[in-house]
Formats: structure tokens, C-alpha cells, sequence
């Protein structure tokens, strides 16, 4: 026969389940998000490039694993980061350019991770991804404090609003910022850490120590003194990445610390006539690196030639850490299953999105209206509509883009164009709501002629 349990005896049992539960969620995995701005996949040491621009990068493929065919959904910076947050596509959660809100009502990793008990803090290296547009969103720290003074890009105003302080930051004072949270709160339960390097964006001004480390000579032209200014950036953010993940080691956290790294989208570097991003989803402006670390629990050395879609990171991380699915689910697959060794990657669509113009030039290149592209397999599609364009490129045959197949693969071109279009049917997200500013704002900006 059992014995009552006394109301003492009780509360012990409680008290003693809660301290249980405590240290269970005490021994939970951390995680850390590291996006590079502007970084295209085939500038970086992963892709056996001819410069050494990220041996930390590199070293981190050998502890972890490497996804070699990774995608951003478009080649801006807002969207992606919203992308990324949140799991949906930039149609579905509605920020499809730079300088659109996150909406309030969108459910950020951030925001899971915080609701389960994690700390959580966001440094943030430019202003297209500050508080203003609502990045910070399920932070519980967010740091995105940029003096003018040591700001790389100076604009007066940038999409439309009044830039009054600095628009960015140095990858170094970023990092410094980042580990001195890690510092006071690292030991502190699991936590979530996102950091931002804004370095390899234009202008092309690596710092001191990295300027002319890869100088073409003096013979070489503009293009290539930028291009090797821009490899010197990235060198730069590589080194800031591994002052990081030294930090992460020497305060002992690299053992039970999930690392994500990636970039938001590439750059044109005139491949296709556009020098810098956001008008292309060529694949110098959209395919980026992406590499996850947890020690014994990712093999080392794990490497995926699939083509994924970082709209796929939400719902990883959200399954290596154990986290519910939100109600509304994701648009992206975990590739948590494949990661652990629990099935093989399966081959799926990836789309691809360019914000729409009214009708502009942007460099030589005119643009007009939606872009939207898939890569299923081998072939890459592209349609601009309003562009009045059509593409369709074999890119195991073809990885530079130069020939496009419509002409000779019209089943092809039909076919994943009609994937395109269902995928674009399906998603009505939220119209962009403008971004409400202040009336002295909006007389400045009338006066300089900006309408939008």
C-alpha cells in the first residue's frame, strides 16, 4: 500500500523536478549565427579560389559541415535577413527590399529561442538591418550603434530616409561587442548569438592591414584593383569570424555551441554588367557559402553538393536545438535529418526572387518589374517578365551564366517556368507597409526630391 506523500515531502519533490529541469535546460545547445554581407561563394577558399581569402572558413568545413551549393532567396540585404529569421520567402514575409519592416506579426528564430528560455542578443554591422526596420525583433540585447566617423558608406540619405548617424561599423569593433556579451553571459544558460559583418559591401576600403595584400600590380585596371580590394574586405571578415570562434573556445563554449555561418547574398563584380547586387540572381549575386558546426554531434568534414535555400536555416537550427515548429510552419526544410546522419539530403526546387522596379537603370543595366528564378538539378531558370527576358542555363555544363538554352530546351524552359509560377501564385504575403516617418523627415526628403 503507498503512503500519502507529505505536503513537505511534496514541495521537495517539486523543488527538486524544477533544480532537474533547470540544469536540463542549462545543458541545452547554444547557437551562433554569423552572416558575412556581400560574400559570394566563389571568392571564398571553400570554392579552391586562386587567393587564400578564408582559411577560417575553410577550417570550419573540416570541423562541421559544408553545404556547397547554397542559396540566398535574393541578392538584398533586408530580405535575406528576414529570410533567415524567419523562414519564409521574401514574397511570404513581405520584406522584399531594403528599408521595408519586418512586420511585427512574422515569428523570428530569436523570438522561439527567447520564449524557451534562451538569452539572446544581435549585433548588427549596418543600418539595413538596425532596429528601425524591425531586425531586432525577439532580441533580447541588439546592438546597433554605428558612429559616422568610422562608417565605410556615408550617405546623407539611404532609401529614402535621413541617415543622421553612422550607416555601418568595422567587423573588428563587432566582434570585440559580441564577445564581450559572450563574456558576461555566456556561462550565463544557452544562449542565441547573431553577428553581422557588414566589411566586404562597397565601397571596397579594407583597413589598413588588409589593404594591398592582394594587389594585382600595376598594370591591372580598375576592375581588378576593385576586385582585389573586395577579396581583401572578405580576408578581412574571415579573420573577424576567426576571433570569434576563438573567443567561443577560450571561454568554453565551442563544445555545446551550434555554429552557422553564412553570407546574404554575393556580388556582381561585372560578371553580367552589374558591379554590385540586388538587380541579378546570377549566380555571383546569389549563391553564398553556408556552414554548420556542432562538435560530436555533425561529423567532421560533412559536405553536401545538393542545392539548398537558406530559407532552409530557420527551420535547422529550430530542430538541432529542439525547438516546436511555429503554427505557421516554415516555408524552408530542415536539413537537420541529413546533418545527423539520420537520412540523405534529398534533392528539392530552389527559388529565387528580385525585388520589383517601376523601371530604372541601376549601372548600364535596365531594370523593370519582379525577377524569378529557380535551380532544380542541373538547370538554373530565370524570367523577368517585365523585362521581357527568358533564361535557362545548364550549370553543370555552363557555370558562368554565357549560355542560355530556351531557344534549345523549350520543354525544359516550359516546364520550370510553370514551376516558377505555381511557386509565385502560392505566395500572396503581406503588401510592404512604408515606413512611417517623421513630419520634419518627410519635408527634407520632398525638398531633395525624393517622392517614395
Amino acid at each position: 500500500m503507498r503512503r500519502p506523500v507529505s505536503g513537505r515531502v511534496a514541495l521537495l519533490l517539486l523543488a527538486l523536478a524544477a533544480a532537474a529541469c533547470a540544469r536540463s535546460a542549462d545543458e541545452r545547445p547554444s547557437a551562433v549565427l554569423v552572416v558575412f554581407d556581400t560574400t559570394r561563394f566563389d571568392h571564398t577558399s571553400l570554392a579552391d579560389y586562386a587567393r587564400e581569402t578564408t582559411p577560417r572558413l575553410r577550417e570550419l568545413a573540416v570541423e562541421g559541415a559544408s553545404f556547397r551549393v547554397a542559396y540566398a532567396p535574393t541578392s538584398t540585404t533586408g530580405p535575406t535577413h528576414a529570410t533567415l529569421f524567419t523562414g519564409l520567402s521574401p514574397l511570404r514575409h513581405g520584406v522584399t527590399k531594403n528599408g521595408a519592416p519586418l512586420p511585427p506579426a512574422a515569428t523570428t528564430l530569436a523570438e522561439r529561442l527567447r520564449a524557451a528560455g534562451y538569452r539572446t542578443a544581435g549585433f548588427a554591422s549596418s543600418f539595413v538591418i538596425s532596429r528601425r526596420f524591425g531586425f531586432d525583433q525577439g532580441f533580447g540585447d541588439f546592438d546597433d550603434a554605428f558612429e559616422r566617423s568610422t562608417s565605410t558608406f556615408t550617405p546623407e540619405f539611404w532609401e529614402g530616409l535621413e541617415i543622421e548617424g553612422g550607416f555601418d561599423r568595422r567587423g573588428d569593433e563587432t566582434t570585440r561587442r559580441a564577445l564581450r556579451w559572450l563574456e558576461s553571459n555566456g556561462r550565463r544558460g544557452p544562449f542565441f548569438l547573431f553577428v553581422h559583418y557588414f566589411d566586404p559591401h562597397a565601397p571596397y576600403a579594407p583597413p589598413a592591414d588588409y589593404e594591398g595584400r592582394f594587389a594585382p600590380g600595376p598594370e591591372a585596371g580598375a576592375l581588378a584593383r576593385d576586385v582585389a580590394r573586395y577579396d581583401e574586405e572578405i580576408a578581412f571578415t574571415d579573420a573577424q569570424l576567426g576571433e570569434l570562434l576563438d573567443g567561443l573556445g577560450r571561454l568554453g563554449l565551442a563544445e555545446r555551441t551550434v555554429v552557422a555561418v553564412t553570407a546574404d547574398h554575393g556580388e556582381g563584380l561585372m560578371d553580367h554588367g552589374h558591379m554590385e547586387h540586388g538587380v541579378h540572381v546570377y549566380e555571383e549575386q546569389v549563391r553564398v557559402p553556408l556552414l554548420i558546426r556542432w562538435p560530436g554531434r555533425i561529423a567532421a568534414g560533412l559536405r553536401f553538393d545538393e542545392p539548398v535555400a537558406l530559407l532552409d536555416l530557420a527551420p535547422t537550427l529550430g530542430e538541432l536545438l529542439e525547438l516546436p515548429a511555429p503554427d505557421a510552419g516554415f516555408e524552408g526544410r530542415s536539413l537537420a535529418p541529413a546533418l545527423l546522419g539520420r537520412e540523405t539530403l534529398r534533392p528539392a526546387p530552389v527559388f529565387l526572387y528580385r525585388r520589383h522596379f517601376s523601371g530604372e537603370r541601376r549601372g548600364d543595366q535596365f531594370v523593370k518589374g519582379e525577377k524569378l528564378g529557380v535551380r532544380e538539378g542541373r538547370f538554373k531558370y530565370i524570367d523577368g517578365p517585365e523585362e521581357g527576358t527568358r533564361e535557362l542555363f545548364d550549370l553543370e555544363a555552363d557555370p558562368g551564366e554565357r549560355r542560355n538554352l530556351v531557344a534549345e530546351q523549350p520543354e525544359t524552359a516550359a516546364a520550370l517556368g510553370a514551376l516558377v509560377e505555381g511557386w509565385r501564385a502560392g505566395r500572396s504575403g503581406p503588401a510592404n507597409q512604408p515606413l512611417q516617418i517623421s513630419p520634419e523627415e518627410r519635408r527634407r526628403l520632398e525638398a531633395l526630391g525624393y517622392t517614395e
